[in-house]
């Protein structure tokens, strides 16, 4: 899951939540959620990464096709800007050399 600062000059900013089923960053579908802040909680009762589709913070999928440089969402919450920006980032993105 990563968490990512999303929106246009004519609305305010979102956070967003991107998951990713695979735990892979590549090809494949990734699941979009208004992200909820983690500063509220404890280390005890942060919560699990979402993945329930019926979540009401649930914003939509992307599907990606690293390769293509295709991409395509599943969704009405997000508007194209918002979603370039995720795309942007989901293509750009590089792991870290190690594990932490």
């Amino acid at each position: 899951m990563v968490i990512l600062k999303v929106g246009t000059e004519q609305e305010p900013e979102k956070h967003v939540e991107i998951v990713s089923e695979r735990g892979v960053w590549g090809s494949g579908a990734y699941k979009i959620f208004a992200a909820k802040f983690l500063n509220k909680f404890s280390h005890k009762d942060v919560p699990h990464e979402p993945t329930d589709s019926n979540d009401p913070n649930f914003l939509g999928e992307i599907s990606i096709d690293k390769e293509r440089e295709k991409w395509e969402y599943k969704g009405t919450k997000l508007k194209i800007p918002e979603l370039k920006k995720i795309v942007d980032f989901i293509f750009d993105y590089n792991a870290p050399d190690a594990v932490y």
